[in-house]
């Protein structure tokens, strides 16, 4: 097999992530925010796989992420770097939008979602899984409402 086809799970595959274009963690970042959504759900609250489905919406939408971004913001929980994504992603021109958020709803889910692709490309799943616990913590609050 071909040397370029092959990807490690433990070491970084793209060289010089930081200087990826913010649009491109982001893409990665809603993979990978989406998975680690779907087996929290599928670990921490069983059911018919709708119910699994509304669970993981309400903690992927836009909307959602972007409330946990503006979470992220005013307890100050991003590090310098991860801000800089963050910032980048959020004021990168987009021709899309979501269905059911606003514009500044979705630019703060975009950098959100830039900050994971960014940790997950460069292999820092610690980070990675405390800057999801965050997101975690914030989501059973407001289903414990």
């Amino acid at each position: 097999m071909e040397e370029n086809l092959i990807i490690n799970l433990r070491k970084p595959n793209i060289p010089k992530v930081g200087e990826l274009q913010a649009l491109s963690l982001a893409y990665i970042g809603d993979s990978i925010y989406d998975i680690m959504a779907r087996e929290y759900i599928m670990k921490n609250h069983l059911g018919k796989i709708n119910d699994l489905h509304k669970r993981v919406s309400s903690i992927v939408s836009a909307k959602a992420q972007s409330k946990f971004m503006q979470t992220f913001l005013e307890q100050e929980i991003l590090t310098d770097e991860e801000l800089k994504i963050y910032s980048r992603a959020k004021n990168q021109k987009n021709n899309t939008k979501a269905k059911n958020a606003t514009v500044m709803e979705y630019k703060l889910a975009t950098g959100l979602e830039a900050v994971f692709g960014y940790l997950y490309l460069n292999r820092n799943f610690d980070r990675l899984e405390e800057v999801f616990s965050y997101i975690i913590e914030e989501y059973e609050k407001t289903i414990q409402k």
